[in-house]
């Protein structure tokens, strides 16, 4: 990998997640071989992609000498259950930012949240922007209280948490050259705020594979999120010093995301129980599975059949628990059929 500039950084997680392949799955729509990336085994509070982001946001607050991390999300965030429990392991408070009013029933990744000690806000506002004014408010509270705070937006989305996904991409070719999985024709991402498919994209062009990156958005249109998804690769150029290359080297698909965030589709539930029934692997329903959807889908209808697909899961798992009666009901319930757009390409 080319030579970048250093970022901070807290070790957090137990090593290398696995990489194995999934021959039940394959052979059951039609691929010719599917490996899966378990990000959902990165080892705190039932683990997932963004403990990759924290290592670096993380080591960033901690150089600042900070006390305090603020970030937000939907109640049910990964990324709040998980920058909850970090910030116990390095001796901080937690201060969660959500959407909405109170949610009424504790249970999946707000239960854990409550658990780790962390100090809930609920905020009444919604979308990306409106919670990071919630948090900066709260990080100006927090500071005539004495206290050191550090904000981390919606996702850990920022150039610093983004890195983590660009080491990873170099954790993967390692991998990939131990197993022989090359070449591989798709490497599938979740996509929600886009950081985790631009740190990828940056690895893949500090260092080259003939692979094409797949995210598949659960909450923006694809047009929308490839433009959030292309700000942060090129913010995350400019932090590391890197120029030249080519930039959005990546498809963006929009189709299997449901007619909102946060709610299962039928696609996506089929797709949690083929996996579970085959594999014995559970993915969430409201990022992972939605994504597994579609390599499901474009396989059975012949655009990847007998393709070689890595699959990055993303974790997320503790949002099953939130739909138990969806899936014990055998998905009859509160699940919809996606009927988004196809993709933004580039």
């Amino acid at each position: 990998m080319r030579s970048v500039k250093p970022l901070s950084r807290v070790s957090l997680l137990w090593g290398e997640t696995p990489v194995h392949p999934l021959p039940r799955f394959a052979e059951a729509v039609g691929l010719k071989s599917c490996w899966i990336k378990r990000d959902d085994l990165t080892g705190i509070a039932f683990g997932g992609n963004k403990l990759r982001k924290l290592e670096y946001l993380l080591g960033d607050a901690l150089s600042k000498g900070c006390d305090l991390l603020i970030t937000g999300g939907s109640p049910q965030s990964n990324h709040a259950r998980l920058t909850a429990a970090v910030a116990r392991k390095a001796g901080m408070d937690a201060w969660l930012c959500f959407s909405g009013k109170d949610p009424g029933e504790v249970q999946g990744n707000l239960l854990l949240d409550k658990l780790f000690g962390a100090t809930i806000h609920m905020t009444g506002r919604y979308g990306s922007e409106a919670l990071l004014s919630a948090m900066e408010e709260l990080a100006r509270e927090a500071e005539k209280q004495g206290r050191k705070p550090y904000v981390i937006p919606v996702g850990g989305s920022t150039p610093i948490g983004d890195y983590g996904y660009t080491r990873a991409w170099e954790e993967w070719r390692r991998q990939a050259d131990r197993l022989g999985l090359s070449p591989v024709d798709y490497l599938v991402v979740p996509v929600g705020t886009g950081g985790t498919l631009a740190g990828l994209a940056v690895g893949k062009r500090l260092s080259p594979a003939p692979v094409r990156l797949v995210g598949f958005s659960v909450w923006l249109k694809a047009s929308e999120a490839r433009a959030e998804t292309l700000r942060l690769e090129r913010s995350l150029l400019s932090t590391l010093g890197v120029g030249g290359g080519e930039e959005g080297d990546y498809l963006v698909l929009d189709e299997y995301a449901g007619p909102k965030y946060g709610v299962p589709s039928r696609e996506g539930m089929e797709a949690i129980r083929l996996l579970a029934r085959t594999e014995g692997i559970l993915v969430d329903p409201v990022y992972t599975a939605k994504a597994l959807a579609g390599v499901i889908d474009l396989a059975r209808r012949g655009e990847w059949r007998g393709k070689r697909v890595l699959f990055w899961h993303t974790g997320g798992t503790p949002a099953l628990f939130t739909h138990a009666k969806t899936l014990a009901d055998g998905g009859k319930e509160n699940e919809h059929r996606s009927d988004r757009p196809r993709s933004e390409k580039g």
